[in-house]
């Protein structure tokens, strides 16, 4: 299991992949559904995962300590990265949905530049970095507390 570290830099390089595609698939009107399977959001339900079975097989003293400081680090990387789209969508105007000013997006009449270029994308952040380090803490949390009662070595039923 590679270290915590490399997860890191192989997650948020994926992470950026997706939103690459998902901005690309957006642009060329692909259908809702299809570019919300885009989503780095997804990436908060399984890096946990990753992060916590690292720290196991590490042996880190304080895993709880650590789990977060990775989950809370792979949250704000990757909203700073989907941050820089809200202000390249307000920008270039991009019509896709999700930047509308109608989904609390960062395009539209009523968007002025202090809202498109600071507010939307840093509240957005602020809300999606604090969602990503409490659903990361519980999942990871489990993940850690299954892998810690695990036997370790082989059981001889003798």
């Amino acid at each position: 299991m590679p270290d915590e570290k490399k997860l890191m830099k192989y997650g948020l390089v994926v992470a950026a992949a997706i939103i690459v595609i998902r901005i690309i698939l957006e642009q060329a009107g692909t259908p809702l559904m299809v570019n919300n399977v885009f989503g780095v959001a997804w990436l908060y339900f399984i890096m946990p995962v990753l992060f916590a079975l690292a720290i196991a097989a590490r042996g880190c003293a304080r895993p709880y300590t650590t789990l977060l400081k990775d989950v809370a680090l792979f949250g704000v990387y990757t909203r700073i990265m989907v941050a820089i789209t809200y202000v390249l969508a307000y920008y270039l105007k991009w019509s896709a949905p999700r930047f509308s000013e109608g989904q609390g997006g960062t395009v539209g009449e009523g968007v002025t530049p202090l809202l498109g270029l600071l507010v939307v994308p840093l509240r957005n952040a602020i809300i999606w970095v604090l969602m990503a380090a409490i659903l990361g803490m519980i999942i990871g949390s489990i993940t850690l507390a299954l892998k810690g009662k695990r036997p370790q070595g082989r059981i001889d039923p003798a």
